[in-house]
């Protein structure tokens, strides 16, 4: 009972930063103008019948319900369904940071001073989303609570550099969250790795995405942004 207990508490608090980083990936993206959000794809012979905004609460809702079921999968220790919810989560999430950073592109053009603070705002959150979007990916790509088999049959995806560390109370360490949350962070701060190296295909493309998307937003619309204000 009392293994039964604390194996409950560990998923349950690591859930916790889960849902956390979800929830406030879906909070900012439904804070972000609504010039750059996925409602700009309705076609513009049907925004009299379908607003901009009527889709934008649709697709608000449609995360929320995939979001939902992440919990409690996890809470009843169903790994297979919890990989399964968040790849559908990320892929959705993932698609609007696509869509937010193609618009911001788009939008430079007819920027003035006065959309100047909108547009650095705008900025800060698309880049902010890039790193808990791709943290999340890392994470759910690589750490242990959530593959089909233990560590020492499934090769790693990223080479983080405790591994070769010789100290002991390092044999058995694993990475979590805020691991992956760094790996993140540097990776659109830097535009690649620094300490953790991606190790198969899929990592490699992972954080190539997210480098081209930090060198997007940190580095052409932070520059445009800040232009505007001169």
């Amino acid at each position: 009972m009392e293994t039964l207990r604390k194996s409950f508490l560990s998923r349950g608090n690591l859930t916790v930063w889960i849902l956390i980083a979800l929830g406030l990936i879906i909070l900012m993206q439904n804070t972000l103008s609504e010039e750059i959000r996925v409602g700009q794809f309705v076609p513009r012979n049907v925004r009299g019948v379908l607003q901009v905004a009527l889709t934008n609460q649709i697709w608000f809702t449609l995360k929320l319900l995939v979001f939902a079921p992440i919990a409690v999968f996890w809470l009843l220790n169903r790994r297979r369904q919890v990989r399964r919810a968040l790849h559908v989560s990320l892929g959705l999430l993932t698609f609007e940071l696509l869509t937010s950073v193609s618009f911001l592109v788009i939008t430079l053009a007819d920027d003035t001073s006065r959309q100047a603070v909108g547009l650095i705002r705008d900025t800060i959150s698309v880049a902010l989303i890039n790193i808990l979007v791709f943290s999340l990916w890392y994470w759910v790509t690589d750490a242990e609570p959530l593959l089909d088999l233990p560590r020492a049959h499934q090769p790693n995806e990223w080479l983080f550099p405790q591994y070769s560390l010789a100290y002991k109370k390092f044999e058995t360490w694993e990475p979590n969250y805020f691991d992956y949350l760094f790996l993140a962070f540097t990776t659109t701060t830097a535009f690649g790795p620094t300490d953790t190296l991606p190790l198969s295909r899929r990592a490699k493309v992972l954080m190539m995405l997210q480098a081209l998307l930090s060198l997007v937003i940190i580095v052409v619309l932070a520059g445009r942004a800040l232009s505007i204000l001169r």
